[in-house]
């Protein structure tokens, strides 16, 4: 199978819904995103154009060994969540499909690389924006930026593997 192309279409049969609504069981558990951990930090993606946003406000005990700074791990757990919702979504609609149509294609993290570009702040919304970069049969690849106040305080790229169906 070549590369799939990202082409315009309809992306989702109910855009008020987040990726991570349309993931069926067992998915629906992960601390990061999953919409049935009650626990849970819930982050929720959805399309913006061409590229796939969340946003986080992390909880004040989330701070790293700097005062008044997040945990770098929070960043790189908040890019894992997002980049597979990201990379299922992408790869769901490079395949023709629609959420909420047919079901959710299901991707996992092979590689996540996170760079930390400048501390991020506490007390602050995080925006977490995802763009695909290429998709070759089932590996996703995805850019993500954090930005805090419209500055960028962390970057990722992933590659995601599309589970089989």
């Amino acid at each position: 199978m070549g590369a799939l192309q990202h082409t315009p279409a309809s992306r989702s049969a109910n855009p008020t819904l987040a990726i991570q609504d349309y993931y069926p069981e067992p998915y629906r558990h992960c601390y990061g995103c999953g919409p049935d951990n009650k626990d849970g930090w819930h982050i929720k993606s959805y399309w913006d154009g061409e590229s796939i946003v969340a946003y986080f406000s992390p909880a004040d005990y989330l701070t790293g060994g700097v005062p008044d700074n997040l945990f770098g791990g929070v960043l790189a757990a908040v890019s894992d969540c997002h980049g597979t919702a990201s990379a299922a979504a992408f790869s769901h609609h490079a395949m023709g499909y629609t959420l909420g149509v047919e079901p959710l294609l299901r991707c996992v993290t092979g590689q996540l690389t996170v760079n930390f570009r400048k501390p991020t702040p506490m007390g602050r919304q995080l925006v977490v924006r995802a763009r695909l970069v290429g998709i070759e049969g089932r590996k996703v690849t995805v850019d993500m930026e954090i930005s805090c106040e419209g500055d960028v305080t962390c970057t990722a790229t992933m590659l995601a593997i599309r589970l089989k169906e």
